[in-house]
């Protein structure tokens, strides 16, 4: 089958309207979202091992604030999935 759009550019640049700035922003948006996953899961295992050692819960501190850290990266995650989608 032929293609119906066209032939593709050989000096790499992309045919729609994105630009590399539009490129560059979606890396850092992308990074970001990951940052913040990374984040709330190391704060919930810091915040759990503290608790584990103060009160001597373990392993179920760690555990727990894990999930909690994790829970709330998804959160994060999912809302700005919902906010890309609408732009």
């Amino acid at each position: 089958m032929a293609d119906v759009k066209g032939p593709r550019p050989s000096d790499g640049s992309q045919t729609g309207g994105s630009s590399d700035a539009d490129d560059e922003a979606d890396w850092g948006r992308h990074l970001g979202t990951g940052l913040q996953m990374l984040v709330g899961v190391g704060l919930g295992f810091l915040l759990g091992n503290w608790l584990d050692k103060k009160y001597g819960w373990s392993p179920w501190g760690v555990m727990a604030c894990t999930m909690l850290g994790l829970a709330a990266g998804m959160y994060l995650l999912i809302k700005d999935a919902i906010r890309m989608n609408k732009d």
